[in-house]
């Protein structure tokens, strides 16, 4: 290829040339872009001062330019005056901006068509606005004059730069000489076809996740050192990669219109050794989608040829992970928190199994006529899962819906029959919720124990006379665990209102937690005993009665826990361990119901005023009280056992 290319020049046949040409005029934009850029940089930095700006060495080298001293230019710039800029090496920057103008018009005019002589006008009319950057001072008003990308707003070296852009790419497709593995490809030297296979084979492995959605065309070329490869991905405007590879060094230019997407993109290549540069935010053309879009760069360097061949091939992998990513997105934010639904379509790319077969499944109302035939109350859109199931279950099955949804469609399943698997599966997730349920309420309880031990902790305290700054924190973690507590109600109550049969659980879990909002106020109280009184009998009756709520919790929480083996098929021996629980949280009830008696005579004799018999009144009673919580919901356990056992 390359003797082709130098015969060729020799015979002086330019139009044998022009995929050279073309390859020159897109190398060319490439510059013209990053000028444009650090143009606008230098404005801002200017406009800015104290402002942080990047020195856009990544953009410069992903270009081409190796002009070091424009790594300087951002941070040089300032204002001169009114509307005018001191630029470093002004003069310079619009040289290069003139010459890749007309490298890029180059090919493009070589037609000699009506489309050229158009172009050659509209390139003589603006090729005289750009300024000579003399003195290194220019005129804020020239920049925008050049950078303007606004159409209906008059013509500009940006839309012009555009506009060829575009043609350019119509011409390189039509240029195109050899399919390597479905890529299009010209001007390829020795070697370059292996390194375009590697990649392919990447593309290839993943692409029949999109399934019939258009997108991942590839163009390969080489441009002087640097073998030059590009997919479209998707339909979207701006949507584009570019990798640059020049020997072990490989180089990924990605622009999008969605940033989460590009972070997205970002995060597909963690562990795999990419450094990424700063994400610039762009102008772009009116007919973009957004009328702003984002680029990134991102840089490997290869450890040896196989080790190039291993990441080209795992980037073209990833390419089809971005097909139509944001409207899955969307699509598993009604369902998921955002940073869920972002999770799960970072397990689906990273599994190889993608969101296309879900989206094309239904999507969202898919999961909605799921949620409707599993739960008993019918379901509003927008109305999360994860606020149902859990944000852990609902993760787990949108994962599995991903995947079922994927491997389904490939292997040609009816899609009706993937969508009832679909169903199915939600409906055990329901199901499999009134263990979930249960699990919260011991957790419940084990918060009811924790808050006991307080209270009791801090009486006995009190009789050892010990810092009275430990009640204080005693009764402030009591507090942060009744907050967590309400958490654990809010979630049952909501689970409950829609699962068939599980109101139960929600009765008893408000039933306890009275238990544990009562020994919340004891702890209050006992905060209270320093500042009235420090009577040593008065105190040892209480912490008796402290001792007899701690075990009942403690007994309460083995009642659930024998529960779930009764539930779940019992045996003799299961049945007796749970009603020997359900007795003894009884028994200690009535054991606090003579210890209250037996406090308040010692609070009446002991007592010397009335602030202390109302504090220590007070405190004994909400004591008692808890203990009365709790039998009410061992009672709830029970009858809910005995009646199902009856059925």
């Amino acid at each position: 290829m390359p003797a082709k290319k130098e015969i060729i020049g020799e015979l002086g046949e330019e139009g044998l040339i022009l995929p050279t040409l073309v390859n020159n005029a897109l190398a060319a934009n490439d510059r013209i872009k990053y000028l444009f850029t650090l143009l606008q940089a230098a404005q801002s930095r200017a406009e800015n001062p104290h402002g942080d700006f990047s020195s856009l060495r990544v953009e410069r080298e992903a270009a081409g330019i190796e002009e070091t001293a424009y790594d300087r230019v951002v941070a040089g710039s300032e204002s001169a005056g009114k509307g005018v800029i001191r630029i470093p090496h002004a003069a310079q920057i619009f040289g290069e901006v003139r010459s890749n103008l007309m490298e890029m018009a180059t090919p493009l005019l070589s037609r000699d068509d009506g489309d050229a002589s158009a172009l050659r006008e509209r390139l003589q009319a603006l090729e005289k606005r750009i300024p000579t950057g003399e003195g290194d001072l220019v005129e804020k008003a020239a920049i925008d004059a050049i950078t303007a990308g606004q159409r209906g707003e008059g013509d500009s070296i940006h839309l012009l730069v555009m506009d060829m852009h575009r043609a350019l790419n119509r011409l390189q497709g039509d240029l195109a000489s050899e399919m390597v593995d479905g890529a299009m490809t010209y001007l390829l030297e020795e070697g370059d076809q292996e390194i375009v296979r590697a990649f392919m084979s990447g593309v290839h492995r993943t692409a029949p996740l999109k399934f019939d959605h258009p997108g991942l065309g590839t163009t390969a070329t080489r441009n002087g050192p640097r073998l030059i490869l590009q997919n479209d991905i998707g339909m979207t405007d701006a949507h584009v990669l570019v990798i640059n590879i020049e020997g072990l060094m490989v180089t990924i230019i990605y622009t999008d219109i969605h940033m989460p997407r590009l972070q997205f993109f970002q995060s597909l290549f963690e562990g795999q050794g990419v450094t990424w540069g700063d994400t610039l935010s762009k102008k772009g053309a009116e007919t973009f989608e957004k009328k702003i879009y984002h680029l990134s760069t991102g840089t490997y360097t290869a450890s040896g040829n196989d080790d190039l061949a291993r990441f080209l091939s795992f980037a073209g992998s990833r390419l089809v992970f971005l097909i139509d990513w944001n409207r899955a997105r969307k699509r598993l934010r009604n369902f998921l928190l955002t940073k869920d639904a972002v999770g799960v379509l970072k397990w689906a790319a990273d599994n190889d199994v993608g969101h296309m077969g879900f989206l094309l499944l239904g999507g969202e109302k898919m999961i909605y006529d799921a949620m409707e035939m599993s739960s008993r109350v019918p379901m509003r859109y927008g109305e999360p899962l994860h606020q149902i199931l859990g944000r852990e279950k609902s993760i787990e099955y949108f994962q599995w819906v991903l995947r079922v949804s994927a491997t389904g469609l490939l292997a040609h399943k009816s899609r009706l029959l993937i969508q009832d698997e679909i169903k199915a599966e939600l409906l055990r997730y329901f199901r499999s919720a009134h263990e979930g349920l249960m699990e919260i309420c011991e957790e419940h309880a084990t918060l009811t124990i924790s808050v006991a031990t307080v209270v009791r902790e801090a009486l006995q305290h009190i009789q050892m006379g010990g810092d009275v700054s430990f009640i204080g924190r005693s009764a402030r973690r009591a507090k942060r665990w009744e907050s967590e507590a309400d958490l654990a109600v809010t979630s049952v109550r909501t689970l409950s209102r829609r699962i068939e049969n599980a109101g139960f659980y929600s009765q008893l879990i408000f039933t306890a937690d009275d238990a544990l909002d009562f020994l919340e106020e004891a702890s209050f109280y006992v905060t209270l005993i320093p500042a009235v009184t420090s009577s040593r009998k008065i105190n040892q009756s209480l912490v008796e009665m402290a001792e007899l709520a701690e075990r009942s919790t403690q007994e309460f929480l083995k009642a659930l826990i024998a529960s779930q083996h009764v539930y779940k098929g019992y045996s003799r021996d299961d049945m007796q361990e749970f009603l020997q629980a359900i007795d003894h949280v009884l028994s200690l009830e009535r054991q606090a119901d003579d210890a209250l008696r037996l406090a308040q005579k010692t609070i009446l004799v002991e007592s010397r005023d009335w602030k202390e018999m109302q504090v220590y009144s007070d405190l004994a009673r909400t004591i008692e009280e808890s203990t009365n919580s709790l039998m009410k919901a061992a009672f709830l356990i029970r009858d809910d056992i005995m009646e199902r056992m009856n059925r």
